[in-house]
């Protein structure tokens, strides 16, 4: 099946209409999001551009997969080149497939998991703070990226990892939860949706298929198989964000061989969705 690494999402679905043309512009190593709200970064990374070796080839963030660590952090340190921020205030989370989101709010803690698999989040699949310049990075390799961003009452920004274990156990609206406990108005955060396999790629079989439908609604289910971006947004409706403010990168990495996928390739690296607060 063709990949849409060429493509940006045109806003219409059968579950709504959201995210204006040009939200993404693709760089060299990354997709940067344009929409994001004034003081805000939000990139997402593909597999191209770093040091690693097959099967790991070649901007692999990841520290757990097997790679050289030398080698992850390198690719690190070329991301935050790209993209504009300090490699050493990475903050990254032991990420375990969990609803679990996490605030960031000790200084002590910035930097945690930077150059390491080891972090003091752990289990968790999401951080959300309110800290300049501490960018959040999370791993993927076919889950979905989905970037919570807003600038009133303060800048506060959220990466999340969801996957269909995650998304089951509430992630979206963990997320959500945390940005409003700093004074967010639902309403006014922005969603970017980064790069995840899609529905043509991810099948679930029968049993699967079904909790996924009784949870989220037919919309999020295509036969045997799931969609795990259809399922992001309902959550993110339900918790109140404006459609207008949800804006999804429509590439399925199990396609598009310049991203990572578990599904396509099995070991392999990860790429990354970072966000922070400049």
């Amino acid at each position: 099946m063709e990949g849409k690494s060429s493509q940006i999402y045109d806003g219409i679905s059968s579950y709504g209409s959201f995210s204006p043309l040009n939200s993404f512009f693709r760089m060299p190593l990354a997709w940067r999001f344009n929409r994001a709200p004034a003081g805000v970064e939000v990139f997402f990374t593909t597999r191209m551009g770093g040091a690693s070796a097959p099967p790991f080839d070649s901007l692999n963030l990841g520290f757990h997969v097997g790679d050289d660590p030398e080698l992850v952090i390198r690719n690190r340190t070329t991301v935050s080149e790209i993209c504009g921020f300090d490699p050493a205030s990475i903050t990254a989370p032991r990420q375990r497939h969990t609803g679990a989101v996490r605030l960031v709010e000790q200084e002590e803690e910035i930097g945690a998991g930077a150059d390491r698999e080891e972090s003091v989040f752990d289990p968790c699949d999401g951080l959300v703070t309110a800290f300049r310049h501490v960018p959040l990075l999370l791993n993927f390799a076919d889950c979905l990226p989905v970037v919570l961003a807003t600038d009133a009452p303060r800048p506060a920004v959220a990466v999340l990892h969801a996957g269909r274990r995650g998304l089951m156990e509430g992630v979206i609206a963990g997320g959500v939860a945390l940005m409003t406990g700093l004074g967010a108005e639902p309403a006014g955060i922005t969603a970017a949706l980064g790069p995840a396999i899609g529905p043509c790629c991810y099948e679930v079989g029968p049993e699967i298929s079904r909790q996924f439908e009784a949870r989220f609604g037919r919309e999020a289910v295509q036969g045997e198989s799931v969609d795990l971006a259809a399922a992001a947004i309902i959550d993110l409706k339900k918790t109140g964000l404006a459609p207008a403010n949800i804006h999804l990168l429509d590439i399925c990495t199990c396609c598009d061989k310049d991203f990572f996928s578990y599904r396509r390739d099995g070991t392999t690296g990860r790429h990354a969705a970072v966000a922070w607060i400049r």
